[in-house]
């Protein structure tokens, strides 16, 4: 009871301060897509209307759900929900980093506070933190993963493999760029395993480690098709040209210091060759997101590798210098991030650097304004599911006229808008139209549409009210 009680005392404050620097960053103008995207479901889904049909996947189920149980809960949800998760599983995995240090790593408290400290404040993490639940998940199940194939070597145990196969399963319910990180762990699972294990079966060594994985991913395809929801397409994001010069700078922030941890047990096979495995995995995934573009922020593609190393420092040798060098590198990889994240040209973390300096660019503000002027009305038609901003920005959503609802439907399989408003955003000309609402009247992006005027309109948002009642 003592250690619980102790463990929620510094749980507690941990949380408030990670949840202060979402306030910050909020303040300035900068929520996360990521966020806005998966708080906007939970609100449609929970305080939405019953009939309610969504054409997206519901993918990725575990923050889904847990953001969803959340939202449930009674009160106004002034803070966003995936920031409490968010802060929560960010105090979480740093208080769960301190104890594997300090208890099987055996660095003292001291040494184990600041080298938890300086991953706390790395901006690899705090860029996390802000991207939602779906990463913060990713770096605790891939930091799982890099633990499991560590001791699945040492001992070979049955716990230790479902270790990693927890940890696999983890990372691919949590982010659909966890599911390049399970593929691209296939080959390194392989440098990792114990000769013995790869002799008696190769093929059952790799099923146990998948099969999670498998019967999890192909039970989310399974339900796609008997629902008819679009799985496949809620993977991709949409591409970010970045050229290779920053693919390395943004490399240069975690890579190096995962490296020389794992480079330091270099005279043990049994250390050596799972931390480069783990590595390796992560490097894999980032290296076939390039193609795949699954994760369109290539920073927080590389951001898991901060679950490698914390594994690579609590398998440091022991040695005199042992913890000066550790903290040493640790100051090194913080000092480099904080030189990635003020150099990149990646447009979100550009964004959220910008906000971190206090200089916001004030983004959501058009949809913040809009949103205002809507305040109070009702039956206004609205694409849910492409436009989460306006969600998130008005709250409440029962003035909303959505898919599921007979007026909504209507309109959209053939029929005439009955509905008093119409609200859709602003398409610069020549870009592709996903807003399904306009996609069904393209003559709104005119004006033109008989029976509505334009009453409202901003540099994001056009509102159309019908003429006649």
């Amino acid at each position: 009871m003592t250690r619980a009680a102790g463990w929620l005392a510094a749980a507690l404050p941990l949380f408030l301060a990670l949840l202060l620097w979402l306030g910050w960053t909020e303040a300035q103008g900068f929520t996360s897509a990521d966020v806005t995207e998966l708080w906007a479901k939970a609100i449609v889904q929970i305080d939405g209307p019953g009939q309610f049909t969504a054409s997206d996947a519901f993918y990725p189920p575990l923050p889904y759900a847990l953001t969803l149980a959340l939202q449930s809960l009674p009160g106004d949800h002034a803070v966003p929900v995936p920031f409490l998760l968010s802060a929560a599983l960010g105090a979480m995995i740093l208080l769960l980093w301190f104890d594997n240090l300090r208890q099987m790593g055996t660095f003292r408290v001291g040494a184990s506070l600041f080298a938890t400290a300086l991953l706390g404040l790395n901006p690899f993490f705090l860029r996390a933190l802000a991207d939602g639940p779906e990463t913060m998940l990713t770096i605790l199940g891939t930091w799982l993963f890099a633990r499991g194939i560590v001791h699945l070597r040492l001992t070979g145990n049955a716990p230790d493999m479902m270790k990693v196969a927890v940890g696999l399963m983890i990372v691919a319910l949590s982010d659909s760029y966890g599911l390049l990180i399970s593929l691209g762990a296939l080959p390194f699972l392989i440098v990792a395993a114990r000769p013995s294990m790869i002799a008696a079966s190769s093929t059952g060594y790799l099923f146990a480690m998948f099969y999670p994985v498998a019967a999890a991913v192909g039970s989310l395809f399974f339900v796609s098709m008997i629902f008819n929801s679009a799985l496949v397409p809620q993977l991709l994001e949409t591409p970010e040209a970045v050229p290779l010069t920053e693919h390395l700078m943004i490399l240069s922030g975690l890579v190096p210091v995962a490296l020389v941890a794992a480079l330091r047990n270099l005279p043990t096979p049994g250390l050596f060759m799972p931390l480069i495995a783990a590595a390796g995995t992560v490097g894999g995934a980032y290296a076939l997101n390039l193609g795949l573009n699954v994760e369109g922020d290539p920073l927080i593609a590389i951001a898991p590798m901060l679950g490698v190393v914390v594994t690579g420092l609590r398998f440091w040798p022991s040695g005199a210098l042992r913890v000066p060098v550790v903290i040493a590198l640790l100051a090194f990889g913080l000092a480099q991030s904080v030189l990635v994240m003020r150099t990149t040209a990646v447009q979100e973390t550009r964004a959220w650097a910008l906000a971190v300096a206090g200089r916001g660019t004030g983004a959501d503000g058009p949809t913040q304004e809009a949103a205002a002027f809507l305040s109070g009305r009702s039956g206004i038609l609205l694409d849910v599911e492409r436009n989460p901003g306006m969600v998130t920005a008005l709250g409440d959503i029962g003035g909303l006229v959505i898919a599921g609802q007979p007026a909504y439907d209507w309109a959209l399989e053939g029929g005439l808008p009955q509905t008093r408003y119409i609200l859709v955003p602003q398409v610069a000309e020549g870009r592709a139209v996903s807003d399904r609402v306009l996609r069904r009247f393209p003559s709104l992006a005119r004006n033109r549409l008989s029976g509505y005027n334009e009453i409202y309109e901003n540099g994001r948002w056009r509102v159309f009210e019908k003429t006649e009642l």
